[in-house]
């Protein structure tokens, strides 16, 4: 049988070597779980404010560093409320400082009302493609009629209304990929991960390898 004793360092015992070590070692410590949960919560919350309706288990990403990493969401997507709520700026109720610069519908104002009256038979949604990252949208219009009367001239204005929509949901989109490409970037970078490993009190040799196992093997044997 042999016997090897080692002494074991705190991070903030380490030498500065050492401590570049663990922090390279430890580098996907803060991302090897759901870490995108919080930065979903967000975005969903903020959209509420527009009134879109983002579905979270629509929500998709890669990243965050090659070529064709992007994200997507589907939603549903309340028109007269997102108008509303441009005008007002309504999302910085729960965002003060988020800027967009997003604009009202350039369209024929007469639309705007058929819209509010459920006139105009619609189910307005941002969809993620299915194949690949990125949004499209759809108003989902059908006949339009009211009192017998067809509305066919007011397609060329719906197409209108669904390129703005359009531009809104890729606009949204780009943030959300930015949101989770900055979070992850904190999550590893060198303070979080510092932090992590004060937090869980982790144990190193002095060259700065990781050396909680060794401490847990010690305390199975005793036991």
């Amino acid at each position: 049988m042999k016997q090897i004793t080692l002494k074991l360092y705190s991070f903030n015992e380490l030498d500065k070597e050492a401590k570049g070590k663990a922090l390279t070692t430890h580098r996907d410590l803060n991302v090897n779980f759901d870490w995108w949960d919080d930065e979903f919560e967000d975005f969903i919350e903020l959209c509420s404010y527009m009134g879109i309706a983002v579905i979270k288990d629509k929500i998709k990403f890669r990243g965050f560093y090659s070529q064709g990493d992007a994200s997507g969401f589907s939603a549903k997507v309340d028109i007269p409320k997102l108008i509303t709520a441009i005008e007002n700026q309504s999302w910085k109720d729960y965002a003060p400082m988020q800027e967009f610069l997003f604009t009202s519908p350039g369209i024929d104002r007469r639309v705007l009302p058929l819209l509010a009256k459920d006139v105009l038979p619609n189910e307005p949604q941002i969809i993620s493609r299915h194949r690949q990252f990125g949004v499209v949208v759809d108003l989902g219009v059908y006949v339009i009629n009211e009192n017998g009367r067809q509305h066919d001239n007011v397609f060329e204005e719906l197409d209108k209304l669904e390129e703005w929509l359009r531009k809104i949901a890729e606009t949204l989109n780009r943030y959300l990929y930015t949101t989770l490409e900055k979070q992850y970037e904190f999550l590893c970078s060198d303070t979080a991960i510092k932090e992590s490993i004060l937090n869980q009190e982790y144990l190193f040799t002095s060259d700065g390898r990781s050396a909680n196992y060794l401490e847990q093997l010690t305390k199975k044997k005793k036991n």
